[in-house]
Order: C-alpha cells, then structure tokens, then sequence
C-alpha cells in the first residue's frame, strides 16, 4: 500500500552553490581566526536553510561557473577585524546584533540572527521564505505522526533579534516578520502562500494540513481550504519526474476526490504569471461554495 502522505524525504535535487559553500566552511572552519564565526550566507547553509542565488557572494571571473566563484562568510565582532582569506568574505559584526552558537564545534551566528544578517541583500518575499524555514516544525503527518525536530528557532527568537537595534534593512526585517508562517516546507510554497494572501480577498489557507475521511487519513497538503474541500498542491519538477513520487501523487489525487475534495495544482510556471495562481484557487474556491464579502 503507498503511502498518501506528504513525502518526509527531501527533494532531491542539490543546490550547487550550497554544496560548494558547505565543502568550503568545512576547510575554513578549520583556520576559522579566534573569535570569528560563519555568518550570512555561509551560517544559513550550515543551518540547512535554502537560499536563493542572490543570497550568495561571488569573487573572480564570471566566466567560471558560480560554485567555483562562491564565497565563505565569516564575521569578527568589533573591534576585531574582518577575517580575510582566498574565497573568504570577511564581515565586521555588532556583538548585541549577531548572537553565536557553536554546531559541530564551530561557531556560526545563529539561524535568527542569520535571516536578520540578510535582510540588506534579500527583497522581502525571499526574507519571508528564509524565516518560513527557521521557524518550520518539520514533522510526519497522519494520525501516528510526530514532530521529527525542533524548529531552527521561535517567533520570539525572530523578534529579539529585530529588538537588538537598529541594523541594514530593518524596516525590511519588520514587515516580512508579520508574513512569516509555521508550514511552509520550501521557498515555493512560502511564495505559493504569499501570491494567494496578498491582495487576492482569499480566504486564509490551512498549512501543511493533514486530510481525512471518515477517520482514515488520505493525505497531507501544502495549502487547505478544510471548510471548502479544497487543497492546494506545488508540483516541483521533482513530482513529474520521480515516479514513486509520481504514483503517490496520483493515489492521493484519486482519494481526495472520492473524498470530495477538489486539488488545485500549482506549478513554477503558473507562479511566473502574476495573478494565476489566485485566479485558479479562486475558480474552484467559487465551485465548492466559497463567495467574497461584500464591503
């Protein structure tokens, strides 16, 4: 029998600039100067946090492939100076803004601190994405489900770092602490949820929510509409070319509709138009019984 729920297993496709960013903190950790620690980009790989390109810094001819011209990131609080190196971007850090931990031995400014260390070089629905990370609860849904780790960092943990003072791109910081949500499993889908929150008059969705029937669990979505049956699925290109994932899908699909949910899929291409998503959800929205207020 498969199993309809949402796959625990990761895409599998590498992010190239993070694999090279990994190899090469695993080599600087190791000459990491006293007191520095990794930071930006570097710390958000370390954490597990996906990235998106611009995220990263570069050095040498553009002619190489990006992975062979990926920095490491590391900061020196003040008065200490910013650490340098081949392939090395050196950063001189505020104490009271950058908070440490140390991972594995090594030190890295923590995961809050990192999405906070971003914000002067990421526009607000990518910091958005970055803190749907942090706080994600990643967990096995259905009924004998269980939460498989603790979130990379709280609310409160987001906020204190927002609290510390007065940094690059705080305003920025602000308003895409008010977007972030607990369910998103991957950037797509914190910008799947923000194109259908954001000017659409949609109802809320349900994130990362577990389907039943008659007691029997059929499946865990993206995004719900529970009251509605209706789900929102994105299909990554993982879906359509994987075929385990593939006849999961399809299983899923045929218990939801005997079920009586209608699925509204998503793909990258329909995120490229502005608009079409909301427009597909608010048709099946609509054919289950949904109306918009009037004002």
């Amino acid at each position: 029998m498969l199993d309809l729920g949402r796959d625990p297993d990761p895409d599998p496709f590498a992010d190239p600039l993070a694999d090279a960013v990994r190899l090469l903190s695993d080599a600087y950790a190791l000459v990491l100067p006293e007191g520095a620690h990794l930071s930006h980009s570097t710390a958000a790989v370390r954490h597990g946090i996906p990235l998106p390109a611009r995220a990263f810094r570069f050095a040498g001819s553009p002619r190489l492939p990006a992975s062979e011209r990926v920095q490491v990131e590391a900061a020196m609080p003040a008065p200490g100076r910013a650490p340098r190196g081949p392939r090395v971007r050196g950063h001189q850090s505020i104490a009271r803004l950058e908070p440490v931990q140390h991972v594995d031995g090594v030190a890295i400014a923590t995961p809050a601190a990192t999405w906070a260390s971003l914000a002067e070089r990421l526009p607000i629905d990518e910091l958005v994405a970055v803190g749907d990370a942090i706080v994600r609860i990643p967990r096995i849904p259905g009924p004998f489900g269980r939460v498989t780790a603790a979130p990379l960092a709280t609310f409160d943990d987001l906020d204190a770092v927002i609290r510390a003072g007065r940094r690059i791109g705080i305003v920025r910081l602000r308003e895409a602490r008010t977007l972030i949500r607990i369910g998103s499993a991957s950037p797509k889908e914190t910008e799947l949820r923000i194109a259908l929150t954001t000017g659409t008059a949609l109802p809320t969705p349900e994130l990362d929510f577990d389907v039943f029937a008659r007691g029997v669990f059929l499946g865990c979505s993206e995004l719900a509409y529970p009251e509605f049956q209706v789900a929102v699925e994105y299909e990554s290109e993982y879906h359509r070319t994987d075929p385990r994932r593939w006849a999961k899908d399809i299983e899923k699909y045929q218990a939801y509709a005997a079920a009586g949910w209608r699925v509204v899929r998503i793909t990258a291409e329909h995120l490229r138009r502005p608009g079409e998503p909301a427009r597909r959800v608010r048709t099946i929205l609509q054919q289950a019984g949904w109306r918009p207020r009037r004002h």
